[in-house]
């Protein structure tokens, strides 16, 4: 029986809603500067790879109001920084690896001539032709992009690998009465937050630095400046402002650390904020993948064997690569079981944008390889796609294909099943003037917290008054709504109502570390975090509680969550490799215009085991953002990089979907299938929201014309080509 609870579980208003509503809440941009604050800007070359021969900047000194132009010889530490690997430069010494890189930064009285300042910075280049084909990143003739690695036995432009093997595959294939072989490609794509990144650093009088930003994970970025600027962290300080939304880019560090140096250097405030281009150009991006995928199965359609081996670009730094390479690997087959699999995945350095953490950590790539296989396995054997799941899903105490075993929380089953009933209720319409119509389905899983051996924990303070709680808990609300949750989490645990609890976690100084706000973690670990806290409180006020009214200064406690032991790749002990899962399986209805290749998406119904939901208005609302997000990643979304520099950085030209795009039915359904290690049985949704929709909106296009397009996005131009090989005999 459920476990009846008073605040969980209701759709309580989002603590932050109202002040961003009324446009009073504060992001990066908008702090009030003091008197004295020096404006930064960003010199970049307008080439993705260059030798440095020189650097003048006396026609940048020269302008009016310009102060002062720092280059790498003003950085006081390491002059490198990187989230996994610390393989950037701060400001470039004598190599240009790509667009992102910052030459120089100017200085100046004022934004306008800090901008006109950087752009009489005078560059002299040895323009080298640039490495942009990842199959090409590990000949043994390809240029080196970062020469300082020195791997025993391993290409210095492999940036990770990873691989799983299990049972007999070769046995299995040979064996199999249908073996499906396909080849994927997706593309980068632009995370299109709507706040661009922005900061303001302040010197404090006793020496520290305090900057005023939106991360998504403030203590690793004062980890990546104190090693940069070689000073300790002590000195270092965040106070987040609002944030404007993230999606794994601000994982990585982009403006901080020249803010901190750019203080540091002259003990003045300093501000800098870039526009739309210069975010877009700043940031990293979702990784293109090229996938060979292999699938068998027997008559029955029971999967006997996947053999997946995938190429990811990197771009021109690391980044998060490692950990992305990991998890698409770990995830390759979704969510099923399979008793034979050789799995092998990679990454590798090009001059492109570099690539990093981006909604969903490499399993939207490789589940959109793996749901089409599964659909055309379908096809082929004639079985219902449903029918085919239904008979390969991982069951409670099952072997995921990658090894680990589901001892618990799989509500994938009644995913499929209330999300197929609801497809059901809704007729599709008869083709018309040249217009077809399909519907498709597609099921997923996402892991819950970092996993792979990471000590993934969090940690939380509570102080318990007369008038409510206060806790204190370093989380990133970058618009998931996790300060809502971990409110409702507090009141349900303290039987508080939830105007008198109040969440601080904004400021370094004050908020204990609770980790970065993605893989979908926050809600899950976080939320245990405060939910222990709260319970500690209540054990210590005990009998003192009854008795009496609590003192004014109320009582403290602090309670550190340390989420399952998980393991990594390559282990072979008995831990998973995530320390949950979500599951999820989508239903989409497009309609197709057969002579323009148009898509359009009619319908969604997203199905969703996330455990026990915390807000059902902040669940329907990540979900309903997740299927837009994941609509215009089939569709239309596409960074273009040419020669390793993009060719448009508006939000036009990437494609983003609008309001007139978007889809017009959405159906959000929870199945509550409450986790015990959750707090309250909740788990994360964030991440799983997108990944069938893809998949699932491809699925469709083919059962509306019969063919299959395996590359992302599905422009309309390669609808017409498909349809048109599909019409000359024996093309493919």
């Amino acid at each position: 029986m459920a476990e009846l609870l008073r605040t969980v579980g209701r759709s309580l208003a989002r603590i932050d809603g109202d002040a961003k509503a009324r446009g009073a809440a504060l992001f990066p941009q908008d702090r009030p500067w003091p008197t004295g604050t020096l404006h930064a800007a960003t010199v970049r070359a307008q080439v993705a790879c260059a030798r440095v021969r020189a650097i003048d900047v006396a026609p940048a000194l020269a302008t009016r109001g310009v102060v002062r132009v720092l280059t790498a010889a003003d950085v006081r530490g390491s002059n490198r920084f990187g989230l996994l690997e610390a393989d950037q430069p701060v400001l470039v010494t004598d190599r240009i690896r790509g667009a992102s890189d910052v030459i120089a930064l100017v200085l100046a009285t004022s934004e306008r001539a800090a901008r006109a300042g950087a752009r009489r910075v005078r560059l002299a280049l040895d323009v080298e032709r640039p490495l942009v084909d990842s199959e090409r990143a590990c000949d043994p003739d390809a240029p080196i992009l970062h020469p300082e690695r020195t791997l025993v036995g391993v290409h210095p432009n492999l940036v990770a690998q990873a691989t799983i093997r299990r049972g007999a595959v070769a046995g299995a294939l040979a064996r199999a009465a249908v073996v499906v072989e396909s080849e994927y490609t997706t593309g980068f794509v632009e995370h299109a937050f709507l706040g661009p990144e922005a900061g303001l650093v302040e010197p404090e009088p006793d020496g520290r630095l305090t900057l005023h930003v939106a991360t998504q994970w403030p203590e690793a970025d004062l980890r990546q400046a104190a090693h940069a600027l070689g000073e300790p962290i002590e000195r270092l300080r965040i106070v987040q402002s609002a944030i404007g939304g993230a999606f794994g880019a601000r994982e990585d560090v982009s403006l901080q650390l020249l803010l901190l140096l750019a203080a540091r250097v002259t003990g003045r405030p300093v501000r800098m904020v870039w526009d739309r281009a210069e975010s877009m150009r700043g940031h990293g991006k979702r990784h293109p993948f090229r996938i060979r995928h292999t699938l068998a199965a027997d008559a029955r359609g029971r999967f006997t064997a996947a053999v997946v081996d995938f190429l990811a670009d990197a771009g021109c730094y690391a980044s998060t690569s490692r950990a992305i390479v990991a998890n698409a690997v770990a995830q390759a087959c979704g969510p099923y079981a399979i008793p034979a699999v050789h799995l092998h995945g990679r990454a590798v350095y090009t001059n492109n944008p570099f690539t990093g953490a981006f909604r969903g950590f490499g399993v939207n790539q490789v589940s959109f390889a793996m749901e089409q296989q599964v659909n055309k396995m379908a096809d082929a054997l004639g079985l219902d796609p449903t029918t085919i799941r239904t008979r390969n899903f991982v069951r409670p105490g099952g072997r995921l294909a990658t090894g680990p075993r589901i001892t618990a929380c799989t509500g994938l089953p009644r995913t499929l099943t209330r999300a197929a009933a609801s497809a059901r209720r809704h007729a599709l319409p008869r083709a018309s003037g040249g217009w077809v119509f399909g519907r498709g389905v597609a099921s997923a899983l996402k892991n819950v917290g970092y996993g792979f051996g990471i000590d993934d924990h969090a940690t939380a303070r509570v102080t318990v008054t007369e008038a409510g709680a206060v806790v204190r808990i370093g989380v990133a609300e970058v618009g998931q709504g996790v300060v809502t949750a971990l409110t409702q989490i507090a009141a349900e645990t303290l039987a508080l109502a939830p105007a008198r609890v109040h969440v601080l976690w904004d400021d370094t100084a004050d908020a204990p570390e609770a980790g970065s706000s993605s893989a979908s973690r926050q809600t899950y670990v976080s939320g245990n975090a405060v939910r222990g806290a709260c319970e500690l409180a209540l054990r210590r006020l005990g009998a003192r509680r009854r008795r009496a009214a609590l003192a004014a200064e109320g009582i403290t406690t602090t309670f550190t969550f340390h989420a399952p032991a998980t393991q990594a790749l390559g282990h072979t002990g008995s831990r998973p490799h995530a320390c949950a899962y979500t599951w999820s399986t989508c239903f989409a209805d497009v309609g197709v215009d057969t002579a323009t290749g148009q898509v359009r998406v009619l319908r969604v119904v997203n199905a969703i085991d996330a455990g026990r939901v915390v807000n059902p208005t902040l669940f329907r609302g990540q979900v309903e953002g997740g299927v837009v997000m994941g609509q215009g990643y089939a569709l239309q979304e596409q960074y273009v990089v040419r020669d390793g520099m993009p060719i448009d950085l508006t939000l036009t030209g990437c494609g983003l979907p609008t309001a007139v795009d978007a889809v017009p039915v959405i159906e959000t359904i929870a199945v509550e299938d409450a986790d015990p290690a959750g707090p309250f049985g909740a788990r994360g949704v964030g991440e799983i929201t997108m990944i069938p929709v893809v998949p699932a909106i491809t699925a469709a296009i083919h059962a509306a014309t019969g063919v299959w397009i395996d590359a992302l996005p599905v422009l309309p131009e390669r609808v017409v080509q498909a349809l048109a090989r599909r019409a000359v005999p024996g093309a493919r």
